[in-house]
């Protein structure tokens, strides 16, 4: 029996909690890919600040470049990437209920940048009659551009709109060839900085944009208002020159298949990179899941509730993960388990023993009772003795339940029993001698 405990604790104990960890911790995966804008965007570069800090994780992040928002929704949906850089608004698109896009969080404002020349404007309806860069068709800055135009009465029949990509219009924009461009990107995107540093080229100010964002919000389209202050992108050259007034979007990091560890890793990545404050945002305030509603990822939610736990603080992530599971697997399945077992060896084992010996004992007697006296049995005594004997020994030789620590006196009862039956004989015979 100590035996059996020794075995027991060493596999409850030791090696299958060992062996789970190991083979989980193995078993994460390995590559991963995002879809993002073109590689000029800010999409782009944020993945690869995320692809950095995978790579530690041993994790491979391959990042697909796109043409914008509606081509890398597409690529999830189709299941081309296991995640996606997209403009907030583009995840509800098409939206399908057996095969859902879940949203892990927003990461950072996106202002709609209108740049311009030649021309006052204060109002977008300033630029009815002009010539205006809307991006490419399957853009967010494409369906944003014409959104708000549309609002102030600018459309194709009043208005020239170009479906030209960024870098394009930019250049067009500086030879004059157009007169205005739409533009949605971070501050540290170079078409931004380079526009924002041209000589003769303008910022459009947001004056109402108040007003702009409680009017989307009834339509079901949400806009940020943001600043940016006098000098606030480059303070030496005064650029830009007085405060300006934005309108942004949120860029939303999406996926459809990631399981739930690999969304983890992401929104700690995502925590890392976007965390710290930038032009438009205080720190801390990204990544978070205002406005993302149902769509939020399941474990992209409990990442919110709980951002790190012990394991997390005390080990590298994917054996966190493993400890994690190891830790209800444990207290799941383990545990009762070994409760079972503890259960069948301490009292169901001794039970059965205990049953066992007191059936070797009930027999004893028996034949103790039949062994008394033999010498003064008349034959026929001992003819009935012999064949209530021989059913008692042909009872006992049937059982197959007796345990190994009783089959000692098993078979000592079985020779006892045989030994009197040949005693029995042999006074049968003496007396019909007699």
């Amino acid at each position: 029996m100590k035996t059996i405990k020794f075995f027991a604790f060493v596999l409850f104990v030791l090696l299958i909690p060992f062996s789970f960890f190991l083979i989980d911790r193995a078993s994460h995966p390995h590559h991963i890919s995002i879809a993002t804008g073109s590689v000029e965007g800010a999409y782009y570069l944020y993945a690869s600040e995320y692809r950095k800090l995978l790579a530690k994780e041993d994790v491979e992040l391959r990042i697909v470049p796109t043409e914008g928002s509606l081509e890398a929704l597409e690529k999830l949906r189709r299941g081309e990437v296991d995640f996606a850089l997209m403009q907030s608004g583009f995840q509800y698109r098409g939206a399908d209920a057996k095969s859902p896009l879940y949203a892990l969080a927003n990461v950072a404002y996106e202002p709609v940048w209108i740049f311009y020349h030649g021309l006052e404007a204060e109002e977008l309806d300033d630029f009815m009659g002009e010539r205006v860069a809307l991006g490419t068709p399957g853009s967010g800055i494409y369906s944003v551009a014409k959104l708000l135009l549309n609002a102030r009465g600018v459309d194709r029949n009043n208005t020239k709109l170009l479906p030209e990509g960024n870098h394009e219009a930019a250049l067009a924009l500086e030879k004059g060839t157009i007169d205005a461009m739409f533009y949605i990107a971070s501050v540290d995107a170079k078409p931004v900085q380079k526009l924002l540093h041209t000589e003769g080229i303008k910022l459009f100010d947001f004056l109402h944009a108040a007003s702009y964002r409680q009017y989307f919000l009834k339509r079901g389209e949400d806009f940020q208002v943001v600043t940016l202050e006098k000098g606030g992108f480059d303070l030496p050259a005064d650029i830009p020159s007085f405060r300006h007034t934005l309108l942004a979007k949120s860029t939303v990091l999406m996926t459809r298949y990631a399981d739930n560890e690999i969304v983890r890793l992401m929104m700690k990545t995502v925590r890392q990179v976007h965390q710290k404050a930038g032009i438009f945002a205080k720190e801390g305030t990204f990544p978070n899941s205002a406005g993302l509603g149902a769509l939020l990822h399941p474990a992209a939610e409990r990442y919110f509730q709980q951002p790190t736990n012990f394991f997390e603080e005390n080990f590298d992530f994917w054996s966190a993960q493993s400890l994690t599971k190891l830790n209800k697997f444990t207290l799941l399945i383990l545990l009762p388990l070994i409760t079972v077992f503890a259960f069948f060896v301490e009292v169901i084992q001794p039970t059965r023993h205990w049953y066992s010996r007191r059936k070797v004992i009930r027999w004893y007697d028996k034949v103790n009772e039949i062994d008394t006296d033999i010498d003064k049995l008349t034959p026929e005594e001992a003819q009935a003795r012999k064949e209530e004997l021989q059913q008692v020994l042909e009872r006992v030789r049937q059982q197959e339940d007796i345990p190994a620590i009783h089959m000692e006196e098993f078979y000592t009862l079985q020779n006892q029993i045989v030994n009197i039956l040949d005693d029995l004989q042999k006074r049968i015979e003496s007396k019909a001698k007699g």
